[in-house]
């Protein structure tokens, strides 16, 4: 989600300021940023909160930005028939779902069996794109950050699911007590402002 949706804009804006700036740009599960940050192998990464409690004491935090999850449906799907559609209209609807133990499957996962929904994974993907495609080719359903909406094919469409309200919080991390360069605490101030905005 953060480098499909949120970094694109930001870094170009970002690089017309300070052109000889040069990303790496790693993408890769909440996670594995942590690991990496915490490695030193990246400076900030954008992830999923909570941190893991492994890395939770080494990291400091700089909230970004409330992401909602919602669910998706390819056009002509039988779903989108109904009148409205309740919980209850999802219990074992093929699903394409987020990669097992990534940070938004477990979300997921969560509001669902608190909802007591019980749905059918038929597959598991990483990108948000590979899932809208399986979407409409397979005509299951997904959930997906609603930031990756804004231009998604017309063949796609929202769910309105009552009584169901997925969000996640996504941060920016960094390593504690590891002086950042001028570069990443730039772009990083750059972040913040743009979640205040």
């Amino acid at each position: 989600t953060a480098v499909s949706f949120l970094l694109p804009e930001a870094i170009a804006d970002f690089q017309r300021l300070h052109p000889s700036i040069r990303f790496v740009v790693k993408e890769a599960g909440s996670r594995e940023v942590e690991a990496d940050v915490m490695d030193e192998q990246l400076e900030l990464g954008i992830v999923t909160l909570p941190i893991h409690p492994q890395w939770a004491d080494g990291l400091d935090v700089v909230p970004l930005v409330t992401d909602h999850i919602v669910a998706v449906a390819a056009t002509g799907h039988p779903i989108l028939g109904l009148d409205s559609v309740r919980l209850a209209d999802l219990a074992g609807q093929s699903v394409v779902g987020f990669e097992a133990g990534s940070a938004i499957r477990q979300l997921i996962d969560g509001a669902l069996r608190e909802a007591g929904v019980q749905m059918n994974v038929l597959m598991e993907l990483r990108s948000i794109p590979a899932i809208l495609q399986m979407v409409m080719s397979t005509r299951s359903l997904a959930f997906v950050s609603r930031l990756s909406l804004v231009q998604v094919d017309p063949r796609i469409e929202m769910l309105d699911v009552e009584g169901l309200g997925i969000e996640r919080e996504m941060a920016v991390i960094c390593k504690r007590d590891r002086p950042l360069s001028a570069g990443s605490m730039a772009f990083l101030e750059r972040l913040r402002r743009d979640s205040q905005a």
